[in-house]
């Protein structure tokens, strides 16, 4: 897909549905999407329709992230966050399954103060997006 517009539409297309809070509309839209050449493709018109909407209508995108199983397993918004949490709990660090784990849920598994680290940290806050503070949020339950 080398077409920019092309891309930006099937984007524009994911907000659409996203904006309509419609499970159904959700598995209807993975269908339309398969369309793309590869999954790459999908997983990245999923994920930016996400990170548009953290930007234009938090309510809504809070909604899909809350809803991330109708997502997969074109996108696995689980898989995601545990990378970012991993990393930046690592950057700090801390080592994984000793300071900090998952359960098989994708919940975060670890002390208060670790948890206060991800969300009270300014410099953290500062550079995460609304939709990686979303994941904490809605999916690591921090």
């Amino acid at each position: 897909m080398t077409n920019p517009a092309n891309y930006e539409a099937f984007r524009n297309v994911a907000v659409d549905v996203f904006k309509a809070q419609n499970l159904a509309a959700i598995q209807s839209l993975k269908k339309f999407l398969a369309a793309l050449p590869s999954p790459s493709y999908i997983r990245r018109v999923l994920l930016e329709a996400i990170e548009q909407l953290a930007d234009e209508d938090p309510v809504v995108c809070r909604w899909v992230v809350q809803h991330h199983r109708a997502l997969q397993p074109e996108l696995d918004l689980v898989l995601i966050a545990q990378s970012m949490v991993q990393q930046r709990l690592q950057n700090q660090g801390l080592t994984l399954n000793q300071d900090f784990g998952f359960t098989a849920e994708g919940q975060l598994q670890a002390s208060d103060a670790i948890k206060a680290l991800l969300l009270e940290e300014r410099s953290v806050l500062e550079e995460m997006s609304a939709v990686d503070r979303l994941l904490l949020e809605e999916i690591l339950l921090i």
